[in-house]
């Protein structure tokens, strides 16, 4: 009973990490140097299969949580299950907001500092998310199991190397890539580790035990 009544903080904080999460993904979008690195496999089954971006982050995600049903079925919780079905809207949402707010001509340093700003972005919500520990989105889970499993290969590369994936698949498809790709592929893992703190900060802001957010 101890831990049901921090649900409700759970899933709020959960919320925030994957709003901040998306906002950060879906700048790279709208800057249109390249696409996030999991963006670049939605935008692949976006162009096969004539889904908008956000419902075919939903397909990916369920395919995603296949994956971890038959490999760490632990980190399924209530959560990573609102991931899936909420985080589709939001990039939807996302992406309307910022193609109406990024000017197509910009000077190339405010390009290069959004891009920075991009990946620090998705490095918080993303700690945010998996810190708050009600679940998180599933494509955000893989690398985290992958380091558990692995114990030698530390957050930062497993993250690397799923965003490598992603990057390859996608762009086979047809995403599109770019040297905000690039950019992402190489900020985005050590910036999660180096950002994870916040996630702990927020989690005692919101009054969740420490012990359960780190």
């Amino acid at each position: 009973m101890s831990k049901l009544k921090y649900w409700p903080q759970r899933l709020l904080m959960l919320l925030l990490g994957v709003m901040v999460t998306e906002c950060g993904s879906q700048l790279f979008v709208a800057l249109d140097i390249g696409a996030a690195p999991f963006m670049i496999l939605v935008q692949g089954v976006s162009r096969q299969t004539g889904l908008s971006y956000g419902q075919s982050t939903t397909v990916l995600m369920l395919l995603c949580l296949l994956a971890i049903f038959f490999t760490s079925r632990r980190h399924i919780r209530p959560g990573t299950v609102f991931c899936m079905f909420f985080t589709g809207p939001i990039v939807d949402f996302y992406a309307s907001l910022f193609s109406l707010i990024i000017p197509d001509r910009r000077p190339l340093l405010l390009t290069v500092l959004l891009v920075a700003l991009g990946c620090v972005i998705v490095a918080i919500g993303i700690g945010i998310s998996v810190h708050s520990e009600a679940g998180a989105c599933p494509n955000d889970l893989i690398p985290v199991i992958a380091d558990e499993k692995i114990p030698r290969l530390q957050l930062r590369w497993s993250r690397m190397l799923w965003d490598a994936s992603c990057i390859i698949v996608g762009f086979c498809m047809g995403g599109t890539l770019g040297i905000g790709t690039v950019i992402a592929l190489t900020l985005y893992g050590p910036c999660l580790q180096f950002f994870l703190p916040v996630a702990r900060t927020l989690a005692r802001w919101l009054r969740i035990p420490v012990q359960a957010a780190s």
